[in-house]
C-alpha cells in the first residue's frame, strides 16, 4: 500500500461520515452506513481473492462457490424470519437473483482479468452516491447539505484518483 492508497481511503470515509447524519446507532442511516462499511470492505478482500483466482478457475466456479459460502453463512437468518411470499415474489426474486446477482457478479469476477482489484474497489464506491441520487429521483427525497458535500467528497476523490492513475500510465508507457 502507498501513502496515495491510504489517502484515498481516508478522503472517501471522510464522504461517509459526512453522508451520515448522526452516529447513533440507533439511527437506521447510521447502522446502514456501518453495514456498508463493512460490505466494503469484504467487497475489497473479495476483489483482491477473485482477481488472484480468476486466472487459475472460470469466473462461474468462482462465483458458485462464494454464492454457496454466502448461502450457507446467511441462512440461519433466513430460517429465523417468519417469510409470507407470493408467488409473483418468486419470479421477482428469480429475475434478481439472476440478473442482478449472479450475472452480474459473472461479468464482475471475468472483468478482474483486465481491470485491477482496486480500480474496481473504487467504482465500487460509488455506490452511495447512487443511493443517493435514486432516493432523490424516485421517493424525490432531497438530501442535506452535508449529505451533498460528503457525496461530492467522494466523488471528487474517485475523479482524482482516475485522473492520477490515467497520468501515471501516460508517463510509464
Amino acid at each position: 500500500m502507498r501513502l496515495f492508497d491510504i489517502l484515498f481511503a481516508g478522503s472517501v470515509l471522510l464522504g461517509l461520515v459526512l453522508v451520515v447524519p448522526s452516529f447513533d446507532f440507533k439511527n437506521n442511516i447510521t447502522q446502514g452506513a456501518f453495514w456498508g462499511t463493512i460490505s466494503g470492505l469484504t467487497f475489497a478482500v473479495l476483489s483482491v481473492l477473485n482477481r488472484k483466482y480468476v486466472s487459475t478457475y472460470l469466473p462461474m466456479v468462482i462465483v458458485c462457490y462464494q454464492n454457496w459460502i454466502a448461502t450457507v453463512i446467511l441462512l440461519p437468518f433466513l430460517i429465523s424470519k417468519d417469510w409470507y411470499l407470493r408467488p409473483a415474489d418468486f419470479a421477482w426474486l428469480a429475475i434478481l437473483g439472476i440478473f442482478c446477482t449472479a450475472l452480474a457478479h459473472v461479468l464482475f469476477v471475468r472483468s478482474l482479468v483486465h481491470v485491477k482489484a482496486q480500480l474496481a474497489s473504487i467504482i465500487a464506491c460509488l455506490e452511495p452516491l447512487y443511493g443517493i441520487i435514486f432516493a432523490l429521483v424516485l421517493f424525490g427525497e432531497v438530501p442535506a447539505l452535508r449529505t451533498i458535500l460528503g457525496g461530492g467528497i467522494i466523488l471528487g476523490t474517485i475523479i482524482l484518483v482516475t485522473i492520477k492513475r490515467n497520468s501515471s500510465r501516460v508517463t510509464t508507457r
